[in-house]
Order: C-alpha cells, then structure tokens, then sequence
C-alpha cells in the first residue's frame, strides 16, 4: 500500500470514530450502470421497487446486482448512504476493496477472484451459483451468420475480446482456444470493437430482449443464435474488512440478502432482467 493510501486510510478511520450515525460513503460504479439502474429505478425508492422493474430493455445483471446490493444493506439495517464517483472502476476496485478506500463492490464478482483478497475482504454467500452462469457469444448484426457457422466445439476460427481482470471469463476463453484472444479494460471499448468488426466477439450475459442484443452510442452486438458458453464459478459480493463501516456494512448485508432469499427476489430480479433465461436452456453449451 503506497504511503498516500496510508495516510488516506488512517483518516478514514480517524473520522470513522467521530462519524455521525448515519455517514455518507463514497461508492465507485460504472457510468453506464449508474445511468441504465437510474433510468429503470425511475421514481421509486430503494425501499419500495419490485422484481418487475427489471422486465425493461436497458437491464443487464451488473444493474440487478447494483440495486439488490443497495436493497440487502437497506433492509440488513444498513443506515448509512451512498454518493457515487461515476468512471472505469472495473480494473481498480479490487484493489480500493482490497485498501480499504472502497467499502464494497455493488457488483458481484467470482469467487475464485475473491478468494485472491480473502484475508482483506468478507464474502458473502453465493449471488449467482455455480454452474448457473451462462454468458452468449455476442458479435455484430452483419457478422452472425459467418461467424455461427465457424463455432462448433471451440472457438478456435475466430478473435475474442475480454479481460484479464476477468478472471473466471479470461481462463474460460483460454481453454477455448480463440484464433485470437485481446486484452481489453472497458466494456464499451469492447462493445465498439466488436460492433465495427475489428474484433469478432465477446461474452456477455443474457438480457430479456429477443433476438437478445445490447446497445449504446457507437455499438450494437447480438448473440449468436443456438450457443452459449458456461462460467463455472459462483459470484460473491466483497465487502473489505478495513473500511471503518466493512464490518457492519457485511453483517447488514448478510442479513437483508436472507430477507430477500427468502422472498425469492433475488431469483426473480435475474428472471425479469434475462440474466437467467429459460429461452436458452437448450442451446449448445461450449
């Protein structure tokens, strides 16, 4: 940890002491979730949205993840809110978790990547459980029918992006032995590769629209019909244990997503968003 970081930290939990009871914490999210989990939370409150809200096309799991994480703190006891530093935090946030500069990630991550940080941060128990992630091979609308018939047991006649701080996605690839596999920071970036054709895919999960596709300013990618590839990993929220508010933060956490188990909410948030989709139980699993 650099001396900054250091001093940053001390701070932190100097104030920590001296906080009123109800703080104000600094989250850092992906701008573009930020924005599509505004746009399908519209008026409602943390604490009043309903499952449904995620039967709409801007959905996508790290936005079930960013209002569920927020809604478990809420209903745990978790008194305290948040402001958000929107940016590219895909690549640092573990290490702010990992600090203690980040109380926790509000999105899931696998626990294989956790497990790297255990003695820094709490885990939580499985979001999404082993062998029920399953992610499409997306590429561009003029590129489907070529690419599809080059897939079959592996993926070895066409380019792949991804990345590597995507642990459980990057050794998955690997083993699929892309023609090409590149390293790429931000999802977008990526997005906009793939749409323009410089590269031919990339995975990303399901989404409740049909033909499933995703887009934005400068990309549209669609899945390829009839295959899907399995990440064999269970997803965890991280809280880090050296925030001021970690341990409580994990322990309200634990408690509300219970609640929410037990109410099935969890389940069919990830139903209505797409992310858990019976529409393709059939296809071809690489």
């Amino acid at each position: 940890m650099s001396c900054l970081n250091r001093l940053y930290l001390k701070l932190l939990l100097i104030l920590g002491l001296s906080f009123s009871t109800h703080a104000r914490i600094s989250i850092s999210i992906e701008q573009d979730i930020y924005e599509y989990a505004k746009e399908i939370l519209a008026d409602q409150s943390i604490s009043e949205f309903t499952e449904e809200i995620f039967n709409h096309p801007r959905c996508q799991r790290d936005v079930v993840e960013f209002l569920i994480a927020q809604r478990a703190l809420l209903e745990g006891g978790f008194q305290h809110t948040f402001s958000f530093t929107l940016g590219n935090y895909d690549a640092r946030n573990l290490k702010l978790l990992e600090s203690g500069l980040l109380l926790m990630s509000f999105d899931t991550i696998w626990l294989s990547q956790a497990n790297t940080i255990a003695q820094k941060v709490y885990i939580s128990p499985p979001i999404i459980n082993k062998g029920a992630y399953f992610a499409g091979i997306y590429t561009s609308a003029s590129n489907k029918t070529r690419l599809r018939e080059k897939i079959s047991t592996d993926l070895s006649q066409i380019s792949i992006v991804s990345s590597k701080a995507w642990l459980v996605d990057w050794v998955t690839l690997t083993a699929l032995a892309p023609q090409q596999l590149h390293h790429e920071d931000d999802w977008i970036t990526m997005a906009k590769l793939v749409s323009n054709g410089w590269v031919d895919a990339m995975l990303v999960s399901f989404n409740n629209t049909r033909p499933f596709y995703y887009e934005g300013q400068g990309y549209r990618i669609e899945a390829l019909e009839g295959v899907k590839v399995a990440l064999q990993d269970s997803r965890h929220f991280v809280v880090s244990r050296l925030h001021p508010q970690g341990e409580e933060a994990y322990n309200a956490l634990k408690r509300g997503l219970t609640k929410l188990k037990a109410k099935n909410f969890i389940y069919q948030s990830y139903r209505h968003c797409g992310f858990i989709n019976p529409l393709v139980d059939d296809w071809h699993t690489l």
